[in-house]
């Protein structure tokens, strides 16, 4: 279902937790938000420098690992319609315990590892609640990990980096 970030707003308060802005020839971003997270602001920014932007949010009877399967999913079929995620958000619910942290790696890999094939894109990983620090943790091992590929991964807590 697609629709326009003017109803983005709407979307929220009958809780959709997944939707699509019209996806045109062009590459696309993700905004991936826990239950809690703050998310619609990074759907408006990437919406602003990339008119193509998907939104997976968790149900609320859905651990994060579900979430992560259902991450995967949609990059799977992305993929498939040959659409590139360039940019993407991850947006912390709060959770820092070590399944949220298992689940949160499985959809980053999912998320980087095509980014690292294009030899571009960026990760954002962003919380600020008690999970900023997991975030940033993660963040900073990802970005090792992927040095010198063209990705960039970075965390930030109340600010919205410059990304458009």
């Amino acid at each position: 279902m697609f629709f326009p970030i003017q109803d983005l707003a709407c979307t929220l308060h009958v809780s959709r937790t997944e939707m699509s802005f019209p996806l045109h020839d062009s590459p696309l971003s993700l905004v991936v938000a826990e239950r809690g997270a703050d998310w619609p602001r990074w759907a408006e920014r990437f919406e602003a420098g990339t008119p193509n932007v998907v939104v997976v949010a968790q149900k609320d009877n859905e651990d994060l690992s579900g979430l992560s399967h259902r991450v995967r999913e949609r990059l799977a079929e992305l993929s498939a319609e040959d659409q590139e995620v360039t940019r993407a958000v991850i947006v912390g619910g709060g959770a820092r315990d070590s399944a949220a942290m298992a689940a949160r790696h499985s959809t980053i890999k999912a998320i980087v590892a095509p980014m690292v094939a294009l030899g571009r894109g960026t990760l954002i990983l962003d919380a600020s609640g008690p999970d900023r620090f997991c975030m940033a943790a993660l963040a900073s091992t990802v970005a090792s990990m992927v040095r010198g590929t063209g990705v960039k991964v970075v965390a930030t807590s109340d600010t919205i980096a410059d990304v458009a």
